[in-house]
């Protein structure tokens, strides 16, 4: 059985899963190929991920070190170019040019390199087969040289021509008349040779490295996995990665101070800091609740990273990770409906929410969604979102949703909120007063257009969307109930300068409900 994704290329991109991928670097054309066509590891190639993982965790250990052999081996791999044509000429019998026998030389070259690395290849648990004998064929003098042509060390023949082209040139170079004449005719014939004997030289030199086709892709395949983990390894090193425990199907997947590396970038650009995540997750429902801006969404967004990296071959970014293997993997979030403008945002939401089911009564699957049926209509969505949780808590699937609607307490359903703004943080934030004039009227020069109206409105308003931000505690605790919306909504609009008579509305409402 495959893991699959159900997941966009958009949305996975606005998750940053692709971003990040991207700046796992492969030195070479055969790890980038091992990149780009990775697949997800399933229960059926646990122990193969499990390998992998531990390789990664030997070679991370090289990188933090600042082993001289990770360096030099990046540049080894970075010299080594695309083989695959070359190769795939060879083994057919086709007759190679110089840059062809080029590429092979300058391939031997890098793999004696590699060769004597033994910590490195030690820890990325690969070997390479010794191709010196066949890197003699293509350096006849022993010179070393880094270039290629068909040299006058392989054949008599050949050396006996070039030494008489050699002659005739300096013969035409002094003759005059008829006699010049004569000598272009002989060199010409002389060329003709010199063509012929090359070609049967490089006919040969193909057919003696054809024997060699076993060892060289054996050493191609060894650079490319080689270059693959070492760039995780080193993606690794960069944002804290740790090698993941894999536990058996029943056991919650744990993730300690999970990490998203490009969330934590942006917010760090804006005074602000990333709040490490911390949760457990059954099998069944889990409910993440919590106030408004109180990053629900980037806990999401964090959790089904870190447990996607891992199935992927990567060391997920926390503390610590435990995690069973999924079959499938599917994210539901409100940014996909901006994917499909023109469609019914909930006709989309339903016609996942059936795919998403019907998967789950197969498959162990793990399914995020993010506050679903937000243009739904509250009644109808509270009950669908109820039915959701209630269906989920009884399946072998592990499901995890952030949502603002109420969700009642019932078996297989498990409730975890953002702490959000606490009482001392929304008094201090009352003692810090706004301007109430209107900004566009503070800026009588500039045209109330919607562009003047953005920048206009980034000077007045992100000051104090920031302070809030600043003043949020984004840490995640399981509370044992049934989910409550945020008491500092209608104080966070207050404090981001609603008028008096709309607050006075929604404090009314507010009661009545």
């Amino acid at each position: 059985m495959k893991s699959s994704v159900i997941v966009s290329p958009e949305l996975l991109d606005e998750l940053g899963l692709l971003r990040i991928l991207d700046a796992c670097q492969c030195r070479s054309p055969q790890g980038n190929i091992l990149k780009n066509s990775v697949t997800f590891y399933t229960n059926n190639s646990r122990n193969s991920l499990q390998e992998e993982l531990i390789t990664i965790d030997k070679l991370l250990k090289l990188v933090r070190s600042n082993h001289p052999q990770v360096t030099e081996g990046q540049i080894q791999l970075s010299r080594l170019r695309e083989l695959r044509g070359t190769l795939g000429r060879l083994e057919k019998g086709s007759l190679l040019d110089d840059t062809e026998f080029f590429e092979l030389k300058s391939a031997f070259a890098i793999f004696n390199r590699l060769r004597r690395m033994k910590n490195l290849l030690d820890a990325a648990g690969v070997n390479f087969e010794d191709t010196k004998t066949a890197a003699t064929l293509l350096d006849p003098a022993g010179t070393a040289n880094p270039t290629f042509h068909i040299y006058s060390e392989y054949s008599p023949e050949l050396a006996q021509i070039r030494a008489r082209k050699k002659e005739l040139e300096k013969e035409i170079r002094q003759a005059t008349g008829p006699q010049r004449k004569t000598f272009l005719t002989q060199r010409a014939l002389v060329t003709a040779q010199e063509d012929q004997e090359e070609e049967s030289i490089r006919r040969q030199l193909g057919m003696k490295l054809a024997e060699w086709l076993p060892q060289i892709k054996h050493n191609v395949s060894v650079c490319g996995i080689l270059d693959f983990r070492l760039a995780k390894a080193v993606l690794a090193s960069r944002w804290n990665g740790c090698l993941p425990t894999l536990v058996e199907s029943h056991n919650p997947a744990a993730l300690q101070n999970a990490f998203h590396p490009l969330i934590a970038a942006m917010l760090e650009k804006q005074g602000l800091s990333f709040t490490p995540i911390s949760i457990e997750l059954n099998k069944g429902t889990t409910v993440l609740s919590g106030a408004n801006m109180g990053g629900k969404s980037v806990a999401l967004k964090t959790v089904f990273l870190a447990l996607l990296m891992t199935q992927l071959g990567y060391f997920p970014f926390c503390e610590s990770l435990q995690t069973p293997l999924f079959d499938f993997f599917a994210f539901e979030s409100s940014y996909e409906g901006d994917l499909h403008r023109g469609l019914s945002s909930f006709g989309l939401e339903a016609v996942q929410i059936r795919n998403h089911y019907r998967k789950s009564q197969s498959q162990k699957g793990l399914i995020l969604m993010d506050e679903p049926c937000r243009g739904t209509n509250p009644s109808d969505a509270t009950a669908i979102v109820q039915a959701l949780c209630n269906v989920y808590g009884k399946s072998n699937s592990t499901f995890l949703i952030a949502t603002h609607y109420h969700v009642r307490k019932s078996s297989g359903i498990r409730f975890y909120q953002v702490r959000g703004i606490s009482p001392d943080a929304l008094a201090e934030l009352a003692t810090y007063r706004y301007s109430s004039v209107d900004p566009i009227e503070t800026e009588a020069n500039i045209p109330a257009t919607a562009s003047n109206l953005t920048v206009i409105m980034k000077h007045e308003d992100l000051t104090r969307v920031r302070r809030i931000q600043n003043l949020m505690d984004y840490r995640i605790e399981e509370i044992d109930g049934v989910n409550q919306s945020s008491s500092g909504a209608i104080k966070i609009a207050e404090l981001l300068g609603v008028d008096e008579e709309l607050l006075r509305e929604m404090i009314a409402a507010r009661q009545e409900e």
